[in-house]
This record gives structure tokens, sequence and C-alpha cells, in this order.
């Protein structure tokens, strides 16, 4: 008869432990989808991060090139201007050229 209570003891004890192993398998299965949910969704705000980040780099170049073109067209228009100038008053040109040259040699010669 012990030896049935052992049997019947040993049966139990490896139920319990049939259990807890389903119960550990069940727990590591939970874990495992919410790690590999987790890691989803981690890759899905990864990339919606860089894609942000590409549109804004290309919003900055975007205006800087457009910044630069307008920087450009005022340089040529103040080239033109200066241009225009120097051919319809030589002589004034001339002068304030040879004015101009007169002061910068005369903070040159201070040094």
């Amino acid at each position: 008869m012990k030896q049935n209570n052992d049997q019947t003891a040993a049966h139990q004890a490896a139920d319990v432990v049939d259990n807890v192993a389903d119960g550990i398998k069940s727990a590591a299965h939970s874990v495992g989808g919410s790690v590999r949910s987790t890691a989803h969704a981690v890759r899905e705000a990864a990339g919606r991060a860089a894609g942000a980040v590409g549109e804004s780099c290309e919003e900055v170049a975007q205006c800087a090139r457009d910044s630069f073109d307008r920087t450009r067209a005022r340089a040529r228009a103040w080239e033109n201007s200066f241009e225009s100038s120097v051919s319809d008053n030589p002589k004034t040109s001339l002068l304030l050229a040879v004015a101009l040259g007169a002061v910068i040699g005369a903070l040159w010669k201070r040094k």
C-alpha cells in the first residue's frame, strides 16, 4: 500500500511538474509574442522617424537652394547696376576708384 501511495505521490508530483512546465511554456510563448510585437512596433516607429527626418532634410535643402538663388539674383542685379553706373559715369568712377585706393593705401601704411 505504501508503494501505491508512493506511486500516487510520484504521479501527482509529475502532474504538478507537467502543469508548471506547461505554464512556463505558455508564459514563454506569450513573452515571445510580446517581444515580436514590440520589435515590430519599434521598427515601424523607426521607419516613420527616418522618413520624417528625410523629409525635413529635403525641406531644409530646398530652403537653402531658394535662398542661394535669391542671393545670386540680387548679386547679379547689383553687378549690372554697378556696371551700368560705371559705363554711364566713367570719370566719376575713375576718381572714386583712385580715392578709394588712396584711403586703403593710407590705412595699410598705418599698420
